[in-house]
């Protein structure tokens, strides 16, 4: 039993490093999608290469995300609306990634989510996302 929890905590952390390392690649190499400071010190960033979207709080105090909505804009489509569940926060220097329905969920962490309508997008397109 002790083994198995020591590999799902391996696993977590390497879900982690790797999530980490795509969104900072995503902030550096950034070229055409919109990452978007809101309100509450919750960050919204748009990852272009690997099609989710990352809040991340950088605040020393967890955020409620329940009943919050995420409107998302890819090009000029009719924009969608995540309204999150009300059990839903993000934890103090944590971060809560949506991916679409065809993302790999070997790379989703325990507290992400799977957003059913999420589009994909490619390389280029112009995507606009904002919490609410």
């Amino acid at each position: 039993m002790k083994q198995i929890n020591q590999e799902e905590e391996q696993q977590q952390e390497k879900s982690q490093n790797v999530k980490e390392q795509l969104e900072t690649n995503n902030t550096e190499n950034n070229s055409s999608s919109d990452s978007q400071e809101t309100s509450g010190d919750i960050d919204v960033v748009v990852n272009d290469n690997y099609k989710f979207i990352c809040l991340r709080n950088e605040s020393d105090q967890d955020k409620p995300l329940g009943g919050r909505q995420l409107k998302v804009q890819i090009n000029n489509s009719e924009p969608i609306t995540y309204t999150f569940d009300l059990s839903v926060d993000v934890k103090a220097g944590e971060s809560v990634t949506l991916y679409g329905p065809d993302y790999d969920e070997s790379f989703a962490g325990p507290g992400d989510l799977v957003w059913e309508e999420l589009k994909s997008w490619m390389p280029g397109d112009r995507v606009q996302a904002s919490l609410q």
